[in-house]
């Protein structure tokens, strides 16, 4: 018995949906610190370790953090890639310019890493352990952009 295919009806849709995203109590902080050109960690009171960015529970005693501590805005690269794949900018909706540098930075006071870009891109002037500093746009909106990228200290 050979049967025929289904038939097919196709339309076209478009649809135009907005998303609203909230950010936690904790990060809602953290974005305001920015604004202020002022970079928190939350430091754990039973392990000690400081996150950011910042989350409400440790990942390693569970607990509920509350203590906040500054963070320079210099750090050490932890890794690092250079990309070759588009990305939007959330600021003008354009295409970031290719290459780009990322990296996983620990700032000083940090336990743990921010991903961010990088003013380098030339894996040559790139290494595990190099040092950065954060290049803050002129106009901050207490957003994690406010801080433009990183540029790898010589």
């Amino acid at each position: 018995m050979n049967q025929q295919p289904a038939a097919q009806l196709a339309t076209q849709i478009t649809l135009d949906i907005t998303w609203h995203y909230s950010a936690t109590e904790a990060m809602s902080r953290f974005l305001a610190g920015l604004r202020e050109r002022r970079i928190e960690a939350l430091r754990c009171d039973g392990c000690g370790r400081r996150y950011l960015p910042p989350r409400p529970f440790c990942g390693r005693c569970c607990l509920r953090m509350h203590n906040w501590v500054p963070v320079a805005d210099m750090g050490t690269i932890e890794a690092w890639t250079v990309v070759h794949v588009p990305v939007l900018d959330s600021r003008t909706g354009a295409p970031r310019p290719l290459p780009y540098g990322m990296a996983l930075i620990r700032l000083d006071g940090a336990d743990t890493t921010l991903n961010h870009y990088l003013d380098e891109t030339d894996p040559a002037e790139l290494c595990i352990g190099a040092r950065v500093r954060a290049v803050w746009r002129d106009e901050v909106v207490g957003a994690m952009d406010d801080i433009s990228h990183f540029e790898v200290l010589r």
